[in-house]
């Protein structure tokens, strides 16, 4: 059963017995309430009916005043108003209630007598002593028959109590009997949510606490028909899918263990085996040039000075693919760098290298950041050097580093970010995908010389760090290229403030 079903028939049930009992209260007021007017019915009828004609019947008989009369006839009347009112429904109470009617009417006829009786003047000493035998003899009749209707209407307040007394009873057991039942329908409700909610929930963060703790072997096993039986089985098929993928993770991880060594044994192979025949190509070249120069003519110059060129330049290629390897593999030191003064040391290095050419870098100071300073130094080394290489055509190149604001061509965020803007040859932004790919370039080798792994290994250090880089060019109006260090908090704009200081190498 659904929990939505579940609950919706708890209150069903709940409003049911509720209702009930309500009906019931209901019920019982008013069976209580007809017993109450039935009772003082009956009371009335002894109070202010019955006694009070026999009191006016005893004030008559001992005094015979023309008053008792005229109070009899309207006590009379008014008992006659009482008895016609039809309150009793019961046969026995009906059968009771006439009799005293009955009694009544005898009665009213029999005060008639006894009053004309009274009214009888003179006639002989046996008349007279026969009159008054009938008037006592009346007299008792009257005292009787009020008796019996005392006693009647008694009876009826009696049975009248009876059934209030009975009516509370029962209305007393359905009472108990609809407060068990709800009690029943609660603990049953109750029950229901132990074993149909609460344990499925308790079991379900469990769950969530071994998948913390990274147990993925933890199974809620639950078998309840609800919507937390349908998720419970879910979970279980999700840690199943976990388990699967852990397992099959952790034997790539193995793998990659296994190819890393092989890599790296691949690397000391390079490192070591490769390297020595290319200098040994390149160093005989050499002794060919020097010990039989004069004997060979122009061609073969040209020649042996293009395998001794290609030989450093696939040196060259293996150093920049052993440093992207490394890079890839190193473990990354989290430090401040002051990158304005790393920047400054490269741009120092690059000049120097450079004396011949008149090469303008400004270096906004006071920018630091959290990052690994040897790669960082790579970035800024690989960067600058780019800008120094492709504004070779210009008679006087100028290249900046600082703090800008740009918005991200992912995201679409502004953000603040660091910057290498140069007035070099630039390139077609159509050709932008493949700038960071590894051996792409977008320029022949023969214009600006490189291996291709340069910006790579950029893009590498740069991801490591948590963050992005691009570009943006256009044909001859130079480069510039934006990155950082971390997408979850951009860079503050303080170091905006700083002045930009420049350091020019003349030609």
């Amino acid at each position: 059963m659904q929990i939505k079903t579940q609950q919706y028939l708890g209150a069903l049930v709940s409003a049911l017995a509720i209702g009930l009992i309500a009906a019931t209260l209901i019920q019982s007021i008013r069976q209580t309430d007809r017993a109450i007017l039935r009772s003082n019915f009956a009371t009335d009828i002894i109070a202010e009916g019955i006694i009070g004609l026999q009191l006016v019947a005893v004030e008559y008989i001992v005094n015979r005043p023309e008053r008792a009369k005229l109070q009899w006839q309207l006590r009379q009347e008014s008992l006659s108003r009482l008895l016609a009112r039809e309150v009793f429904d019961e046969p026995e109470e009906e059968a009771i209630l006439n009799e005293i009617r009955q009694r009544h009417q005898y009665l009213k006829e029999t005060f008639a007598t006894l009053v004309e009786f009274g009214g009888q003047q003179g006639g002989s000493e046996q008349e007279l002593l026969l009159s008054q035998e009938v008037a006592r003899r009346l007299v008792t009749q009257i005292m009787i028959m009020t008796e019996s209707s005392v006693a009647d209407a008694t009876r009826l307040v009696r049975i009248t109590d009876e059934q209030i007394v009975e009516t509370q009873r029962r209305t007393n057991w359905l009472v108990v009997l609809l407060v068990v039942v709800i009690g029943v329908v609660i603990a049953a409700n109750f029950a229901s949510s132990l074993s149909q909610i609460l344990t499925p929930i308790r079991k379900l963060k469990e769950g969530a606490k071994a998948f913390a703790r990274s147990d993925f072997a933890y199974r809620t096993a639950l078998t309840v028909n609800n919507e937390l039986g349908s998720l419970s089985r879910a979970f279980d098929q999700m840690a199943e899918r976990q388990a699967e993928v852990l397992a099959a993770l952790e034997q790539k991880t193995a793998l990659l263990q296994e190819t890393n060594k092989e890599l790296e044994s691949f690397s000391y192979s390079v490192s070591h085996d490769l390297r020595s025949p290319l200098r040994g190509i390149d160093g005989w070249g050499l002794a060919l040039l020097e010990d039989y120069g004069e004997q060979l003519d122009v061609t073969a110059h040209e020649y042996l000075e293009r395998i001794r060129h290609e030989t450093q330049r696939m040196g060259r290629l293996i150093d920049d693919l052993l440093l992207l390897a490394r890079v890839t593999r190193s473990e990354i030191k989290h430090n401040l760098v002051d990158l304005s003064a790393v920047a400054q040391v490269v741009s120092e290095r690059l000049q120097q290298a450079q004396s011949e050419r008149r090469i303008e870098i400004s270096i906004q100071p006071g920018l630091s950041d959290q990052g690994d300073a040897h790669l960082l130094e790579i970035v800024l080394t690989n960067l600058l050097d780019n800008a120094c290489k492709f504004t070779s055509p210009r008679s006087e190149a100028r290249i900046e580093f600082g703090l800008t604001q740009a918005e991200d061509p992912v995201s679409q965020v502004l953000r603040s970010v660091y910057f290498v803007r140069d007035n070099g040859v630039g390139f077609d932004m159509a050709h932008a995908r493949k700038l960071f790919g590894a051996f792409q370039r977008m320029h022949g080798n023969s214009e600006f010389p490189g291996t291709g792994i340069g910006l790579a290994t950029v893009q590498r250090i740069v991801h490591r760090h948590g963050g992005r880089i691009w570009a943006e060019a256009a044909p001859d109006q130079g480069a510039t290229f934006y990155f950082n260090l971390s997408q979850s908090a951009p860079l503050p704009f303080a170091a905006l403030r700083f002045p930009v200081a420049s350091t020019k190498e003349p030609s």
